[in-house]
């Protein structure tokens, strides 16, 4: 287990290792170096016309998980990954930026979608965009489990939401988003959640044509009942990452907007970054002049945060947010390319380390070690599961860049500590040339945990981003993967031990999770006495839902929680005195 670490004790390990840096040969760089190299993409690079690799299938080697469709673009995100899954009881949405026959001059957002028996909508997704040049995408869902899609378009210099007309359809309405603010560039690279009461927010980034600049970051919403008509752009901050993400409490009106705040504004650079947030308790009232910073970095420090940053709140209402600290030594004016650690903060645990990735590796730009993290929370209330990009020096391609893989942690105690890190995709192509490597990378989480967790990436056929001149245009695979979690979950809930008698049952509710009612059956041997109660996380009874005398037999009763919030419940079955409780999710 990892223990839950200070500010100073995090210093001190990267002090030691910042002394064994050569010996260790990571690549620590100038700057200068590195921010010469490290750049937003061009949309019309030199080189973009030549041909790429087709994906022809039946590797020996390929990436676990279903193929939903197939893109040029390898990349997904410059910086944070935010959410390009979203999975809600009518089935699980997917998005992503999908260049077709070539990764430039035929870019579009395409989307797909898995039902609950597992049927594929699309064999290769269908379009969400209208106007070619439209990337960058991420997605959640309305409250009726309509996919909400978000993304910019570079070819109208536009912000987009779409909305679909039920859950499945792909038959998406377009609506503007504001994107511009007066006297500045337009605001590109949205991120999207929908909250509890029912607000679309979107959080953007100022698309800044000079190299090295600060960038200003604005945030604006709308509600799904009128799409229509948003708040007028507002700008939060002022950074030098594409970092700013949005996430929104399954269980009360929280919303945060969690970002790479620079620590030096008089001469700033994208490598030297605190972790701050912004929090409202209903989506509406919000205080862009609060940030909370988290890290509090000092001068002397020899980490910093970078441009990934992700965030969840769990089903007690507490924001999680996880991140990763590359090397920063201020006195020399250098950075690492690659070694870094992976950090989790709550305000209940304070820093903690999730992944110590202190190693050499070849990311590409805009990557570490330990890369495009996600951080999601299981209903049990208590479990955390974090799940990142692994680079390192030994699975590298013939090209000289790291091939990626998918790892997870966990943690049972809300981020305290976690349990060490499990690959999850296994697929090592050391050496491969383009068109046969397995380089899963752009990976994104949904937030919704069960049983298993539920990831898209990108199965790049030859590792780097294309878009940074780094490796060979490929025809890549976009994979959704379900990895089952459930041994290693830890939950007070003792589901499946029962006192009760022989020829008495009572099975899972069904639908669960599930967003307004829900049916629990059970099983008599004989007549007996029976009671229902649910009781909410803090173990207080909320409601009796049966209480009586029923006959031998099978019996289903429905639960209606429709005047209750979203989050975890408990039901507890009595029948003459032998009781068993399961546990429930209700998500609105």
């Amino acid at each position: 287990m990892k223990k839950m670490i200070t500010i100073l004790a995090v210093l001190a390990v990267a002090v030691i290792f910042s002394a064994n840096a050569i010996a260790a040969e990571i690549h620590k760089v100038p700057i200068e170096e590195a921010a010469k190299k490290e750049v937003y993409p061009s949309d019309i690079p030199t080189g973009a016309e030549a041909p790429g690799i087709p994906y022809t299938g039946g590797d020996i080697t390929e990436s676990p998980g279903l193929m939903i469709g197939t893109s040029y673009y390898d990349y997904q995100t410059n910086g944070s990954t935010g959410s390009r899954i979203a999975k809600h009881e009518c089935g699980t949405h997917l998005a992503w930026m999908n260049g077709i026959g070539q990764w430039i001059g035929n870019r579009w957002v395409y989307y797909n979608f898995i039902d609950p028996s597992g049927n594929l909508g699309w064999s290769e997704g269908t379009a969400v965009s209208t106007v070619q040049g439209a990337g960058y995408t991420t997605i959640d869902y309305d409250g009726d489990g309509n996919a909400v899609v978000a993304f910019h378009n570079s070819g109208n210099l536009g912000v987009t939401v779409a909305i679909d007309a039920a859950c499945g359809f792909g038959l998406f309405t377009l609506y503007d988003v504001p994107h511009q603010f007066p006297g500045e560039n337009d605001f590109f690279w949205p991120y999207v959640a929908v909250d509890d009461g029912g607000h679309i927010q979107v959080v953007s980034t100022e698309n800044e044509p000079d190299a090295g600049a600060l960038q200003k970051v604005g945030h604006t919403y709308a509600t799904v009942d009128n799409p229509s008509t948003w708040e007028d752009l507002t700008i939060y901050d002022t950074l030098m990452d594409i970092s700013g993400m949005v996430t929104a409490s399954p269980v009360s009106g929280k919303v945060a907007i969690v970002y790479t705040d620079p620590i030096d504004y008089t001469d700033p650079t994208q490598y030297n970054n605190d972790i701050a947030y912004i929090e409202s308790p209903n989506g509406e009232a919000w205080f862009y002049n609060m940030p909370v910073n988290v890290t509090n970095y000092l001068y002397e420090d020899t980490i910093r945060a970078y441009t990934d940053v992700d965030a969840c709140y769990d089903y007690n209402d507490n924001l999680h947010i996880l991140w990763n600290a590359p090397g920063y030594w201020a006195d020399e004016g250098t950075i690492t390319l690659d070694a870094c650690f992976l950090h989790h903060w709550s305000s209940e645990t304070g820093i903690t380390e999730v992944y110590n990735a202190w190693f050499p590796s070849f990311p590409g730009a805009w990557n570490r070690s330990a890369s495009k993290m996600s951080i999601s929370a299981h209903p049990n209330g208590n479990s955390l599961v974090a799940l990142w990009t692994h680079f390192d020096d030994i699975d590298v391609s013939a090209g000289g860049f790291s091939n990626g893989e998918l790892y997870i942690s966990v943690s049972n105690d809300n981020g305290a500590t976690w349990i060490d890190p499990i690959n999850i995709t296994e697929t090592n192509t050391e050496g491969c040339f383009p068109g046969d490597c397995d380089s899963e990378h752009w990976a994104s989480m949904a937030e919704f945990v069960d049983d298993s967790i539920y990831v898209t990436f990108t199965e790049d056929k030859d590792a780097g981003g294309v878009p940074q001149t780094e490796g060979t245009q490929t025809e890549n695979p976009i994979r959704y993967y379900s990895y089952y979690i459930a041994d290693l979950i830890q939950t007070d809930v003792k589901e499946g031990e029962s006192s009760l008698p022989e020829g008495f049952s009572i099975s899972q509710n069904y639908p669960n999770p599930f967003n307004a009612s829900t049916n629990i059956s059970f099983n008599l041997g004989n007549e007996a006495d029976v009671k229902l109660d649910v009781y909410n996380v803090l173990g207080e009874k909320v409601e009796t839902v049966v209480n009586g005398n029923f006959a031998a037999g099978e019996h289903t009763v429905n639960w209606d929680a429709s005047e209750y919030t979203s989050g975890v419940y408990f039901y507890k079955f009595s029948a003459n005195g032998a009781t068993e409780t399961n546990r429930m999710v209700l998500l609105k």
